[in-house]
């Protein structure tokens, strides 16, 4: 199971990443589907239980063992989740509170028009997160009855609602 979690939570990696891609990103429109990875995180656990392939090393452990790891599994990468949040959300009031410095140092220059983007940046960082967070709670739902009824996801829902969905 430990090699499961690491290989799930290796491909949560890019969810740090999500706000500085967003802002980079020429086209400012909101976004209406999860991102790329999110799909690939459960993977490993689908892979080792031959879901959805041809066959996989665990499948005679599927019936006995697939709830268990599942269970496991995305327990681990909620967590890991979290401790991400966490970081940006820290990074995202470092960057906010060092703009608002440069405002008031420069606010006679400053337009309106950067301000309503640095909005709608945190708008659509919002959306971002909860699109990731309601796909990856389907996901594990697809993959084991009851997984989003484990408490570290009801925890990464609820901490994206606080601090992203307050935003939007």
């Amino acid at each position: 199971m430990v090699l499961l979690s690491r290989r799930a939570c290796d491909a949560l990696l890019p969810v740090r990443s999500i706000p500085s891609q967003l802002r980079a990103m020429s086209s400012k429109r909101v976004p209406t589907e999860p991102s790329y990875f999110i799909s690939q995180i459960l993977r490993p656990v689908r892979a080792f239980f031959g879901i959805g392939t041809p066959s996989g090393p665990g499948e005679r452990l599927r019936e006995f063992l697939l709830d268990y790891v599942a269970k496991g599994v995305f327990d681990n990468v909620c967590q890991r989740y979290i401790q991400y949040l966490t970081a940006m959300k820290k990074t995202e009031e470092s960057l906010r509170r060092l703009k608002k410095g440069k405002k008031t140092t420069f606010g006679i220059f400053q337009s309106s028009s950067s301000t309503k983007d640095e909005d709608r940046d945190e708008e659509r960082i919002g959306t971002q997160m909860m699109l990731d967070v309601e796909a990856l709670g389907q996901d594990a739902q697809a993959l084991s009855r009851g997984l989003r009824d484990i408490t570290s996801y009801a925890q990464l829902v609820q901490m994206v609602q606080a601090d992203f969905g307050d935003e939007s």
